[in-house]
């Protein structure tokens, strides 16, 4: 039998980078420890942003709702909606106050960590970061207020 030539290319072998030293390999080691650094501390920290807030009115403007009570989902959407756990924090701090001119401040919860992202106050806390937790404060009281009426 002979060996008939079908048309068929050999594959050509794949192509290896070389691993020689340059000043940019340590350049890149490092980039990719301190990113993920940073990856692991974006995922400690959760905080609400004006985006996120921006995200959560407009669910609501186009006639979400949010107030399931599976747990489970609730955590899902939170994940997806960051905001959306500062909004519970306020629906459950202001469930009681009725449709009345006055409204109460919540009280502390001593079982909330100082660090917690739904934290407004802290001791020692930067003013211009307790400034941007009130509004953001203020801006999810207000999508609670529109909600309800």
């Amino acid at each position: 039998m002979s060996k008939k030539n079908t048309g068929i290319i050999p594959r050509p072998s794949p192509l290896w980078k070389q691993k020689s030293w340059s000043p940019d390999t340590d350049r890149d080691d490092a980039w990719l420890r301190r990113k993920g650094i940073n990856k692991n501390r974006s995922r400690r920290t959760k905080s609400v942003t004006d985006e996120d807030l921006e995200e959560l009115k407009a669910c609501i403007e186009l006639g979400f709702s949010f107030d399931s009570p599976d747990v489970e989902l609730n955590h899902r959407l939170s994940d997806t909606l960051p905001a959306l756990g500062l909004y519970y924090a306020t629906n459950k701090s202001s469930s009681g106050v009725s449709s009345s001119s006055s409204l109460s401040i919540p009280e502390f919860d001593p079982a909330s960590p100082t660090g917690s992202p739904h934290t407004i106050l802290s001791p020692g806390e930067n003013p211009q970061i307790v400034k941007t937790r009130l509004k953001q404060w203020a801006q999810v009281v207000a999508c609670t207020l529109r909600q309800s009426c």
